[in-house]
């Protein structure tokens, strides 16, 4: 005869505490991006000069640039769900579509508080295509570390070619040396969405680059390399979500120091700052628009099941 699980028990209350630790961490981590966004922010108005400069800049921005940064982001959402739709058919049938309107949607979601996108991607496939949650998570993190790869490879690649004294820029071809891996059955999946990411990665080294067009303060593009790079990096870490705060000081920090054209902190962080607000202005409508998609799709599956 069965035995009913007891919510007393050592385990049970393990997992209870685990849970509540998990929260009380991403709250924490919450409160430590929010001190850090704002600092960024006070540190930027108060070099009086480059945030006048970057605001000047603001007011008339280059159209090809604003172009750029725009379809960078929307592009990228593509080809995220591309390396998903790769890493999971290995575990089960995602429609691409479906994939595609998954990630916006959770995408979207991960720029509110405690990163709600995470979680319930694992549910979606869960519930909706019967896909085990350890199979969703390994995925996510099969995916971070090909974004670690990648960016890593970009700035050690960046060095060497330096070092040698050839251009920097053919760093962003780096990672491509791993792509052999599609002519091996093991590796194939995971070498076919490194070559995804390669893509993305390099679209974030020209989205750095245009965005410091628009705040008055043109980066070379090896500089965009180390910076889109670090960025990506910066991202990663899962004490905040999105980097916040991070991504600001870091970009804010690194710009004056390895870029070869004059580059203050404060239009480095303004620069940081528009590419969020670029970022929340292509994510919100295509991140709504997947919900409701999603949503009405699957009302029209349960009324489909219904006898």
């Amino acid at each position: 005869m069965a035995t009913e699980p007891n919510p007393t028990s050592p385990r049970s209350a393990f997992r209870w505490e685990s849970g509540r630790a998990k929260i009380w961490l991403r709250i924490g981590g919450l409160g430590f991006g929010l001190v850090c966004f704002a600092g960024a922010i006070y540190t930027a108005v108060g070099e009086r000069e480059g945030f006048a400069k970057a605001l000047e800049a603001l007011r008339d921005p280059p159209p090809m640039a604003v172009a750029l940064v725009l379809a960078s982001i929307a592009v990228g959402v593509v080809l995220s769900a591309l390396l998903f739709h790769l890493l999971m058919r290995r575990f089960g049938k995602v429609p691409f579509w479906e994939m595609q309107a998954l990630i916006a949607a959770t995408a979207f979601a991960n720029y509110l508080p405690l990163k709600p996108g995470f979680v319930g991607r694992v549910a979606y496939h869960r519930l909706r295509h019967d896909i085990r949650a350890a199979h969703t998570v390994r995925t996510i993190f099969e995916a971070i570390a090909l974004s670690g790869t990648v960016a890593s490879m970009f700035l050690l690649a960046l060095l060497g070619f330096r070092a040698l004294g050839v251009e920097g820029e053919w760093a962003l071809l780096a990672p491509a040396v791993l792509g052999i891996g599609i002519h091996f059955a093991k590796v194939r999946t995971l070498a076919q969405a490194l070559l995804v990411r390669q893509v993305e990665l390099a679209l974030w080294t020209l989205r750095y680059w245009a965005v410091f067009q628009l705040v008055g303060a043109p980066i070379d593009l090896e500089t965009a390399i180390v910076l889109g790079s670090v960025s990506v990096i910066a991202t990663l870490l899962p004490i905040v979500s999105n980097g916040l705060g991070i991504r600001e000081w870091v970009i804010g920090l690194l710009a004056p120091l390895i870029s070869h054209a004059p580059v203050s902190t404060s239009q480095a962080i303004v620069a940081e700052l528009v590419h969020r607000v670029a970022e929340l202005v292509v994510m919100t409508p295509i991140g709504v628009t997947a919900i409701i998609v999603l949503v009405r799709h699957n009302r029209r599956l349960a009324l489909e099941a219904k006898p």
